[in-house]
Formats: structure tokens, C-alpha cells, sequence
């Protein structure tokens, strides 16, 4: 049985096949630095604080995000060190700027429904739900803030892949979504992967080629986890709880007709999953509605990037 289990799955013979043909995008520098920032044992706000700044954009994000009613703070906030220690914490900082800093290598088209202006809105205000959705989940079990928003932001980035690597491919899906937006997403790509030089991804869709990339570039395992799976309800296993508050969330801005989701009906295996009642979890997306000031502000900014 270990010899099977050491066998290379279609999967893996398709990344080999990718990779001796395409280069994978580097990882940005401000997010590699970030990274080795959050494997320093003995880094502190003052690090922290250094790193972001050298990103006046990536600072300018940070400051409106903990300035925003989302927190309730009511004092001024002029500093990314005053961000960290008064609203946001170190470890939520740390991630935001990690899932900012990533997107800076990819120039997709700015239109359509997978384009970056509908992408950075999606990913923004789905993070920003997980977050909320992670603090109400039983203290035992809910996840560390800041993974839960970076899960949340970066869980939709194999369509930042996608559109780097087969560009013709891309276009196509995405005047199909448009077209027809009751087809999930999938299925969808299945339609345009088996075409022209994007047929070795037939079998992948950007849930995996997203988890590809994010290995590729040593995220964590939770990050890698929910990209993986965060179309599949039935999924149980390690960091199980991450792509199950991001499908909650994706299916709650269905919605408001942001995102992929199939629909805006609440998935039972997630709620089961992370013990959460449909009531308390619809709750938590009125509130995020109360404001979106500065949840736009910060998608039009890094669309803009």
C-alpha cells in the first residue's frame, strides 16, 4: 500500500508537464519578505511596521482598513504601528500585508466577472466575511484571525494563474461567466481548459492550479488547504475549517452577486463543519454591508496596482 501512496497522481504528472513548458511568476518581493518576516521567531511590531511602509500603497490599504466602522475604533489612526497595536493586532497585519503583496505580479484584464476589478472586490469582501465569520465560531475550534482573512483573500488566485499563463484561455471563461452566470464556475472551465494549449489543465480548474502556485511559493498549509477545496463542501481533513468559512462566505455575497458561488443557499456541510447557525451567519453579512467604503477603496486599489 506505501508504493501506491508514493505513486504520482494525474495531478502531479500534469504540474510536471506545465512546468517544463511555462515559468511560474516569482513571488513578489514585498510578499517574500513579508513571508520570511512571519517565519522569524523573534520579529516584532517595529519589524512589521518597517516592512509595510516600504509599500506606501500597501501601507495606505492597511491604515483605511483599520480606520474603517468595521472595528469601531474611534481614535485616529496615522501609522501602520498604530494599526497593529490599536485595531488590528500583529498577526492580522501580517497576513493582510502578505495577501496584498501577492497579487503584484499579475497584470489580467481589468473586465468582466474574473477580471481584477471584479476579482480584488470578491477576494476583499470575502476575507473580510471569513474574518467575522471565524469570530463566531466556538473558541475551541475557531481559527487564528489573520489566517482565516488571508484564506479569505487569496482563495480565488488560480484565476490570476489562469489568466498569467493562457491568456486566450482566460479571455474565454471569462466572457462565458458573464454570459452565462447561472453555470458554476467549474464547470465552466472545463468547457475552456480542454482547449488549445491550456488542455493539460483540464483536470485542474483554478482551485488547483491555485493551490499549486501557493506551494510553490512555501504559503502555509492552510492557505494551500483552501484553495484546494474551497468549492468542495464535502471536503473533511486538515485546516478543514478554512475553505469551509470561505464557502460559506462566497455563498453569502452570491448574494449581493459578488463572487462564483453557485448560489446564495447557505451549504449545511459547512455550517455542520464549523458549528454555525444560518441565523448568525447571515447576520454577520449585514453587518459587513453597513460598510463598504472601505472595503471598495482597498479593491480599487489593488486592482489598480
Amino acid at each position: 500500500m506505501a508504493e501506491a501512496r508514493n505513486q504520482p497522481t494525474l495531478a502531479d504528472e500534469i504540474r510536471r508537464r506545465i512546468e517544463e513548458v511555462y515559468e511560474l511568476p516569482p513571488m513578489p518581493e514585498m510578499a517574500r519578505r513579508v513571508l520570511e518576516l512571519r517565519s522569524d521567531p523573534d520579529a516584532d511590531i517595529a519589524d512589521l511596521a518597517a516592512v509595510v511602509e516600504l509599500d506606501p500603497s500597501l501601507a495606505a490599504q492597511v491604515i483605511r482598513y483599520a480606520s474603517s466602522p468595521l472595528y469601531g475604533y474611534r481614535g485616529k489612526i496615522s501609522s501602520i504601528h498604530d494599526a497593529i497595536t490599536r485595531v488590528l493586532g500583529f498577526d492580522l497585519v501580517m497576513n493582510m500585508a502578505l495577501g496584498l503583496a501577492t497579487g503584484k505580479s499579475f497584470r489580467n484584464p481589468a473586465d468582466g466577472p474574473l477580471g481584477l476589478h471584479a476579482f480584488w472586490r470578491h477576494a476583499v469582501y470575502s476575507a473580510a466575511l471569513v474574518q467575522t465569520l471565524a469570530r463566531r465560531m466556538d473558541p475551541g475550534r475557531a481559527p487564528e484571525p489573520g489566517m482565516a482573512y488571508l484564506a479569505g483573500l487569496l482563495h480565488n488566485f488560480g484565476f490570476l494563474l489562469l489568466g498569467h499563463l493562457f491568456p486566450p484561455e482566460f479571455k474565454l471563461l471569462n466572457k462565458l461567466v458573464a454570459a452565462q452566470p447561472g453555470t458554476p464556475v467549474t464547470a465552466l472551465e472545463r468547457c475552456v481548459l480542454g482547449m488549445g494549449q491550456a488542455q493539460n489543465l483540464m483536470e485542474m480548474g483554478h482551485s488547483q492550479i491555485g493551490a499549486w502556485l501557493m506551494a510553490a511559493w512555501k504559503m502555509p498549509d492552510e492557505i494551500i488547504v483552501t484553495l484546494r477545496e474551497h468549492h468542495n463542501p464535502g471536503y473533511r481533513g486538515e485546516h478543514e475549517v478554512y475553505p469551509h468559512l470561505v464557502l460559506l462566505a462566497d455563498h453569502l455575497l452570491k448574494r449581493q452577486e459578488i463572487g462564483d458561488a453557485p448560489s446564495g443557499e447557505l451549504p449545511s456541510e459547512s455550517l455542520k463543519v464549523l458549528g454555525l447557525d444560518a441565523g448568525a451567519v447571515e447576520g454577520q453579512l449585514d453587518a459587513l454591508l453597513e460598510d463598504v467604503a472601505a472595503l471598495d477603496f482597498m479593491a480599487r486599489q489593488l486592482a489598480a496596482d
